[in-house]
């Protein structure tokens, strides 16, 4: 029988769950290296650089262990750190399909990257109990970029994607509450020169998706398009999710007490309700309507003024 006491209401305090992923040297290791007492699974061996807790693994076995450590506390950590996603999938083929590849696994298609996905659903279940008991979780990726054949159009083009099987790839974006793509700030230059583009030196992260790359925030409702790649920059996003929420609130309040329309106010908070990721949407279609009254108010004074003169 389920135990009742499980249910939970309204907003819980987690720490962050993230995928970051981007060119190399672009500085994923430094910005995971400013989270919360970070301890760097690092297959990588790129953090040495850093000042952080790490071990280095030499094979898939150490890195379920390093896990189990975690959970079980014999290694404490705020935020474990997986460096890099790509380096530790090479290390998960090693031990699940020896000198086989997982292309040639089974001597079926598509049976290596079963077996594969559930090993790594098994790492995200045990990931899983260690973030509710307060631990973050980064996955640091590299990426490839791929042609990608739109279905809804007759068109292809290049996008960034994490480097990982698609399957693993797509498996953590679903588990993770954000996907960032970080990349260095570029501004096109022109044609004739012999560099198409330079770069400004900053480095960005981005939390929505675009057809360059895959990003999300899950859960948020003003979360800013991109940031400086600092982890400062994505706890300060976090914290202030809240207060954008409460001051979008108010401001529709008030527009809604100026515009005085029942009928609108229901349809607005009908709208709120059942969509609170529309909260920005419905601020704007507010600010239009008063924009179209305070245009109609001046047109309808001016006409008059003619009239009076």
């Amino acid at each position: 029988m389920i135990d009742l006491k499980r249910i939970t209401k309204g907003p819980l305090k987690h720490p962050p769950r993230v995928l970051i992923y981007g060119p190399g040297a672009i500085g994923k290791s430094t910005w995971a290296a400013g989270a919360d007492d970070p301890f760097f699974i690092d297959a990588n061996n790129g953090s040495h650089k850093l000042d952080v807790k790490r071990i280095v693994p030499t094979n898939w076995e150490e890195c379920r262990e390093l896990m189990t450590l975690v959970e079980t506390g014999g290694i404490k950590c705020g935020t474990l750190v997986h460096d890099s996603v790509t380096d530790m999938e090479s290390m998960s083929h090693s031990y699940l399909f020896g000198a086989e590849s997982i292309d040639t696994w089974g001597k079926s298609y598509g049976r290596g990257d079963t077996h594969a996905i559930q090993t790594w659903r098994e790492v995200l279940a045990q990931l899983e109990r260690i973030w509710m008991k307060g631990t973050g979780i980064v996955f640091i990726a590299h990426s490839l970029v791929k042609r990608f054949d739109d279905p809804t159009t007759a068109n292809g083009y290049d996008r960034f994607e994490v480097s990982a099987r698609k399957q693993l790839a797509q498996l953590l974006h679903q588990w993770v509450d954000y996907t960032l793509f970080c990349r260095e700030d570029v501004t096109p230059i022109s044609k004739d020169a012999k560099n198409k583009a330079v770069t400004t030196g900053l480095r960005w992260a981005y939390t929505r998706r675009c057809p360059a790359f895959d990003a999300k925030a899950r859960g948020t409702t003003l979360f800013p398009e991109r940031f400086p790649l600092s982890w400062a920059e994505f706890m300060k996003a976090i914290n202030e999710d809240s207060s954008r929420v409460s001051m979008l609130s108010d401001e529709i309040n008030r527009m809604l007490k100026e515009i005085a329309d029942p009928a609108l106010e229901k349809e607005v908070r009908t709208y709120i309700k059942d969509y609170p990721s529309g909260l920005s949407e419905a601020r704007n279609r507010l600010a239009a309507i008063l924009e179209e009254r305070s245009s109609s108010s001046q047109q309808q004074s001016t006409v008059e003024e003619k009239k009076a003169s």
